[in-house]
């Protein structure tokens, strides 16, 4: 397979003037650093911040950002929402999309072999807390059994090939995206919180030619303010999507 033709991160961002502009000078120097690479950019969807987030996602000399803003809060899935649209109206089914979380947890170093994988013929990689070499700095103790004892549960009951279920650290295939837009309509995108990671995996996870993983060194150690997942809800919305799609039903949220 020839490789990508371009490269976009997208990061969904709720008030996160503090994170990101370290991460977008990491994404800016991985791109510097590797020889070859695609033509690549940044869409930064601002999801209704109440603090300096417009302004801190331009503020990087080099980063090739584009900020799309929502007037208000809308959530999560809203968010990846605006972002997977605006790569479909503006990129090709060969090109390549990486979805970061904003909060600079997510190393960018990883997009080169992301990339060398989506050009080696998988459709969707996943940066996976579950394969060897992964390692997680900063996490409290339950917050990583409730997240071991998710991935025990989707990969019984919804097997795929892959580990890890819910890092929304992946890079796609534009064109399975455009896919699942076609397949699902109106109801490929409509999950309003967390849970929209696990819903596009399971969306997507038949359609893909083959699902990858590298292995995730996640640094919630370098991560300023509070965390946004209200932990509760967020279980109680994925149990409830996961009844919804074992019995083929693709509505939400």
């Amino acid at each position: 397979m020839s490789p990508a033709r371009r490269l976009r991160v997208m990061l969904p961002a709720f008030n996160e003037e503090q994170n990101l502009p370290p991460l977008l000078t990491d994404v800016r120097d991985t791109m510097a650093r590797w020889a070859g690479g695609p033509a690549w950019d940044v869409v930064v969807v601002d999801d209704g911040s109440a603090d300096g987030t417009a302004a801190a996602a331009t503020s990087v000399p080099g980063a090739r950002v584009t900020l799309v803003p929502h007037g208000v809060n809308r959530g999560l899935g809203a968010a990846m929402r605006t972002g997977i649209e605006h790569a479909l109206a503006t990129m090709g089914d060969d090109d390549l999309l990486v979805t970061m979380d904003a909060d600079h947890t997510h190393p960018p170093e990883l997009i080169p072999s992301m990339v060398a994988l989506a050009d080696a013929g998988s459709d969707l990689v996943i940066a996976s807390r579950y394969q060897p070499g992964a390692e997680i700095h900063g996490l409290v103790w339950w917050r990583r059994w409730i997240s071991d004892v998710a991935s025990l549960v989707f990969r019984v009951v919804f097997p795929c090939g892959a580990r890890d279920y819910t890092c929304g650290y992946r890079c796609y295939r534009v064109g399975l995206l455009r896919w699942g837009t076609r397949r699902y309509g109106p109801h490929f995108l409509n999950q309003r919180g967390f849970s929209v990671m696990v819903d596009l995996l399971l969306k997507l996870r038949r359609r893909a030619r083959r699902i990858a993983e590298v292995p995730l060194v996640l640094r919630y150690d370098r991560k300023r303010g509070a965390s946004k997942m209200k932990v509760a809800r967020t279980i109680v919305t994925t149990l409830r999507l996961l009844g919804r799609r074992f019995r083929g039903d693709p509505t939400g949220p």
